[in-house]
């Protein structure tokens, strides 16, 4: 394959990162068509495609050999399946889905059509991070023992003018914060100490939003090697947050440690105290959202996903990554409502847990 058609699903804030990438970043890629969502008619005609009228018509375009979809968590299973069914391959937002079960059925249906199917964890692709994995892979710091990471963000409508509005309330995203940020955690401890892991021990809850939206988790993983970790995500902080707190990890090895905030700064300690290996240029979603120090994890894993298709490998992120992301937020959720370790992989038995902020049980915040 020597260039790519890609069509975006959903005209949001993620579609409008895709398509910036797309048009202005990637190689061998040529962005065809937006559909989905009252937005996609205006931001097709700003980057200059085709407003598909719907991802059924986007599904039978010839010209379209691959899919991303910037959707809503809960229509993740159901819009991978259709796509593979018509030989589409698939770059999917985080998390994977709304469940263990759901994620099998993506990957089932990819493997049985021979497409390939890759999701978003931009994390990895972040320079403090990706340097953070260099060093460890060299042994900077010896094997890993303890990690200790946050994912912290001050309650919404304190913030952001956008959350005031009444209707945010009735629409939270599917499966709350542990979810919707935690995945990228959970995913980037499997990834920077390359391990599987074992025993999920959590404590998920909301403090004052519906309690069942669960925005604030405080969840322990041990994994297969001895290495054990501690997880703690909140949107309920109050205004202004702890610094540098988004998506912060200390890490101790067995020769040394490390820690790296997701937008700012990796150091590791020497003799001498803490040294500066390197600081992100500044990121502002808010007013610089299309800014390319926000977009460069974006366009990277994008060429990522392109390059799979074009030299017929692996994407550096597979849907078994994203499985085992939203496996460990599944476990956290059941440890709670157990009051118990959950013990991975989770049986298939309880593989169809949904998250699901209207309907997760009561029993969650007891």
């Amino acid at each position: 394959m020597q260039s790519v058609g890609i069509g975006i699903v959903g005209s949001g804030f993620m579609g409008r990162t895709y398509a910036e990438c797309l048009t202005k970043y990637n190689e061998a890629a040529t962005l065809i068509g937006i559909t989905g969502g009252s937005r996609a008619k205006d931001l097709a005609c700003e980057y200059g495609v085709e407003t598909l009228p719907d991802f059924a018509s986007m599904l039978d375009r010839k010209d379209i050999d691959a899919v991303v979809l910037a959707t809503p968590h809960q229509l993740h299973a159901e819009e991978v399946i259709a796509a593979a069914g018509k030989g589409k391959h698939i770059l999917v937002e985080k998390p994977m889905a709304t469940s263990v079960a759901d994620c099998n059925a993506m990957i089932a249906a990819c493997r049985a059509a021979n497409v390939i199917l890759s999701v978003i964890k931009t994390l990895r692709f972040r320079g403090v991070v990706s340097r953070a994995k260099r060093l460890i892979e060299a042994g900077q710091i010896g094997r890993i023992r303890m990690i200790q990471a946050t994912a912290l963000f001050p309650w919404p409508s304190e913030t952001n003018e956008l959350f005031r509005d009444k209707k945010w309330h009735c629409m939270p995203p599917a499966g709350g914060s542990l979810l919707d940020r935690g995945t990228h955690i959970f995913d980037a401890l499997r990834w920077l100490i390359a391990d599987e892991p074992v025993r999920v021990y959590g404590s998920v809850r909301s403090f004052r939003a519906q309690p069942w939206l669960a925005y604030s988790a405080m969840v322990q993983v041990d994994f297969s090697q001895g290495a054990s970790a501690q997880v703690w995500t909140s949107e309920e902080i109050p205004v202004p947050g702890f610094p540098n707190s988004r998506y912060l990890m200390r890490i101790w090895g067995e020769k040394g440690i490390m820690e790296f905030e997701g937008f700012t700064k990796l150091q590791i300690a020497t003799p001498k105290g803490w040294e500066l290996v390197w600081e992100q240029p500044p990121i502002d979603f808010v007013a610089r959202p299309l800014d390319p120090s926000r977009l460069e994890a974006f366009h990277i894993q994008m060429q990522d996903f392109i390059d799979s298709l074009r030299f017929g490998k692996y994407p550096s992120v597979t849907g078994e990554d994203g499985r085992a992301a939203v496996e460990m937020v599944q476990a956290a959720y059941l440890s709670t409502l157990t009051g118990s370790v959950t013990h991975l992989p989770i049986p298939r038995s309880e593989g169809g847990f949904q998250f699901d902020g209207a309907t997760v049980p009561r029993e969650l915040i007891s």
